[in-house]
Parts: structure tokens; sequence; C-alpha cells
């Protein structure tokens, strides 16, 4: 197909084509992957190029589903990310009576929702007390998953047992047994146009497939998952599409260290905002720790004599320091629209969780007792535990430790602003400053729809409008404007 035909005006009308049909949107890189599928489909319709392109540009209907079935293609394997498949097993327990449904959104060759099926049967589900309805846009990847033949690239993360008891030799290839062919559904379906297909599933899998859709769309798509799912119900994303969905309402649950989410359950309340007297003790904490951080670095220890490092902005990295946790009262966190901490911590007939006594040991300069109850609380999946950890980690001198823990906690909330700030201070001593000035801008954009006086998750006391203002460059505003 020649250059003339496929200019870059016409990538972008044919890319256009391709967002309106089925939603998917590629990078800027991979346009030209569409010169393949274009040369395809007009030889799989017996058409010249030039002729199947005129039919495609007016979005003739054939000639559209054509093109999708040669251009939507979805890389997977058996038991890709199996710790998602082993929480399913655990968790997902049916809204009433004794069966329940999943549905594998996007599910391209079936590798997915051939998984699903296996690991419930493993885990002692018997058959025909769950269904798996598994959908696609694209009939020929429909097709090739119907058929259940499978070659080694698609099991090469497979347990050797799990081959053994549901797959069976047939020529070079495997075959999916009957038994698990009989739990699972197929059904074309379009995730961008078409209302979900199923009434209250236990769980949804939808991975690695909302990357590919413009925000509008993502946003639009999840609505409907969340809408559709049973109370209780599980949505399992792909690690990069946990922050998309952010502000949807849902329960974040471990998943062996990745991340399920989960509708709440009937009776679930949020934890009540905190009360005025609360917002204002916050925020006299965060004009103490801004006064401290303007004057020495970020550290849990005393006696360094580095400065406060800059990002390129100008912004004073050090005014997220953690060290008020060791020189400062510690005021109650208002939760917000977040988890209290301490109360998912809090053991029985005991007044006080891991979590609390972790930073009463720190704020008395016990730190090593502090960071024994910091992974103690870890175990509850609590972001907050991570955050303590890090101080922990800078205090002794342990950058990258520091680092690798305040991602940990933004693993389990990508939106927990103090974490993304506390980064900004760690980069910066690390002279590193795109790297701080990227985290800046992910610390003020999780803090979007936030009013001022809103309390934050972390381990200081802090308010969305302190911390917007000591992430701005001080040339824009002073520490007197925090709130």
């Amino acid at each position: 197909m020649s250059e003339a035909v496929l200019d870059d005006a016409t990538l972008i009308q044919v890319e256009e084509v391709l967002r309106a049909a089925c939603g998917l949107t590629l990078a800027h890189s991979l346009r030209r992957t569409l010169e393949t599928a274009l040369a395809r489909s007009s030889e799989a319709r017996g058409l010249a190029p030039a002729s199947f392109l005129r039919g495609l540009l007016r979005r003739d209907a054939q000639a559209v589903e054509t093109f999708i079935e040669h251009a939507v293609i979805g890389e997977t394997y058996f038991f890709r990310h199996p710790e998602h498949l082993r929480t399913l097993a655990r968790l997902a327990v049916p809204p009433a009576g004794p069966f329940f449904q999943v549905w594998s959104a996007g599910c391209a060759t079936g590798e997915e929702p051939y998984s699903i099926a296996m690991a419930l049967l493993a885990a002692g589900v018997p058959e025909g007390r769950f269904r798996v309805l598994a959908t696609d846009v694209s009939n020929r990847a429909l097709e090739r998953a119907r058929a259940g033949l499978y070659g080694p690239w698609s099991l090469r993360h497979i347990e050797p047992e799990l081959e053994r008891r549901y797959l069976e030799p047939q020529g070079e290839q495997l075959s999916v047994v009957a038994q698990v062919r009989r739990s699972v559904e197929f059904r074309r379906h379009n995730l961008a146009n078409e209302p979900p297909p199923v009434s209250a599933p236990s769980a949804i899998f939808c991975r690695n497939v909302l990357i590919y859709f413009p925000p509008e769309l993502v946003r639009e798509v999840l609505t409907h998952f969340v809408s559709v799912l049973a109370p209780g119900g599980l949505l399992f994303v792909s690690p990069a599409e946990v922050p998309l969905t952010n502000g949807l309402g849902l329960e974040t649950v471990d998943a062996e260290g990745s991340v399920a989410l989960r509708v709440p359950p009937p009776g679930w309340t949020r934890p009540a905002p905190p009360t005025p007297r609360a917002v204002r003790d916050a925020a006299q904490a965060l004009l103490r720790t801004a006064a401290r951080a303007a004057a020495r670095p970020s550290a849990l220890g005393e006696g360094s004599s580095t400065q406060p490092a800059r990002t390129p902005s100008g912004t004073a990295t050090s005014v997220v320091s953690l060290s008020a946790v060791a020189t400062g009262p510690h005021k109650p966190q208002g939760a917000g629209e977040a988890r209290d901490p301490q109360a998912a911590l809090a053991s029985s007939g005991s007044a006080t969780g891991p979590m609390e006594r972790a930073l009463d040991a720190a704020r008395s300069g016990r730190f090593e007792e502090a960071e024994a109850l910091a992974r103690e609380a870890a175990k509850a999946l609590v972001p907050e535990a991570y955050l303590l950890l890090a101080m922990v980690a800078e205090g002794r001198g342990d950058l990258n430790g520091a680092v690798e823990a305040v991602r940990k906690a933004l693993y389990l909330e990508p939106r927990l602003a103090l974490g993304h700030a506390t980064l900004v201070a760690l980069y910066g001593r690390m002279d590193r400053p795109e790297d701080a000035e990227r985290a800046r801008q992910n610390a003020l954009r999780s803090l979007d729809g936030l009013d001022d006086e809103h309390p934050l998750r972390g381990v200081e006391t802090m308010t969305a409008g302190g911390l917007r203002q000591a992430l701005v460059p001080r040339t824009q505003a002073g520490w007197q404007g925090a709130r």
C-alpha cells in the first residue's frame, strides 16, 4: 500500500474510524501498524487496497467490521496476573444463592476466561455453580477462543499441574478440556457503544483494555462496570489501570500484593467527615510543619546539613517533610473519602492498633520499634504504614528504600497526595529534578477537586489547601498563604 494512499492525514482518519467503532486509540508510534491491518483487510474482502480504504472512510459497516478484525490485536496468555485469579477464587461470593457469574470483558482469544474457569474449578467450585461470560469486539478473536487450541506461547505461565488437568494434546497444540469449555460462553460485545451484556456479576475482569481508550470512554466504561456489579462484586483491571478507577467509590482489596477493587457491600458506610475543630487543628499543624521545613531538610534523625532541594520550578521539596511526626503531636486524620486506617488495624480488645503505636514510637524516637510496628500495620494494606516505613528508611539514609516504600503506598492508593509529595522531597535529595517535578505534578493532580480545608490521608496532619500552597514555587506563593 503506497504512501500516497496512507499519508499521515489518511492514517488519522483511519484511526478515527477505529476509535468511533470500538473506542481504540493508538499511540502515535503505533499508527503505522494500521497499514498492515488495511492490507490484510482488503485482501480478506478481495478488494484493491484503495477501494477498501474508500469504503472504510465512508464507514461502510462491512468494511469497518473487517478492519476491526485485523486491527484489534490482544496479546495475552494463560494465568496472566495469577494473584487476581486466586483472589477471585477466595473472595468472589455470589450475591445470593449458590450461583455466581464472572464477566471477562475484552477477552481476546480466550486465555483469560479459560484461566478464570480453571482457577475456580481448581479451588473446588463445582462445575455448574458458576458461569464465565467472555466478550470481545473481534469475531475473529472469538472464533479462535471457541476453538480452544493453544500453543506454547499462550501457555508459558501456566502451572504444570493445571496444564495436565485442564488441557489435552491435540496435534502440536493443546486443547481446553470439555469441563472448562462448558463453563465459558463467548459472545461479541462492543464496550464502546453497547450496554453491559450481564446483570449483577460477582466479578468483572477487564485487564489491559482501558489503557487503549480515550479518557472520556474509560470513565463511561468503568461507570457501567460499577453500576452492573453486584454489591460486594469485584473488579479486576491491570496494575497500570488501577488509577483510572479513582473517584468511583470502590474499595481496595488485597490481591496477594496486587490490587482488586470491590463495590462496597450492603451496610458499608463511609467514615464521618472531620469536625471544623479538627480542620482548624490540621491547619495550625501545617503552618508549624511548613515553618520547620523551610528551616531544615526532611529527615527522621537530626544533624543533617543538607539544604532543601528544589525542583526546576523552584519548589522547596522539604516542605513535605515527614519529620513532624517525630517532633509534634499527632492529630486525628480526617478520613474524607478514604477509609480510616486505625479502624482497619485496631485489634479486638485493644484501644490502639499497630499503626497508632508505630506513630507513637516514631514520635518518641524509637525508630526500630516504629519500623516493626509499621511492617505489622502494612500487612493490613494501609498506605500510611508504608509512608512511615519511608520515614524510617529516609532517617537511616536509605533514600532508595524510602522511595520504594512510598511507591507501595501509592500502589494501594494512587491518589495519596502526601505520598506523591513525599517523593518530591526524596527525589530532590537524590538530585533527580525531573522525577521530583513529575511527582510534584502528580501530587497537584491528586488534589484536584478537593476543598482547601479537606484533610489529607498520611502520617502528618495537612489540608489540601496547605499542600497546594507548599507545592507551588516560592516565587508564586509564600508560606503565609498556607492554610
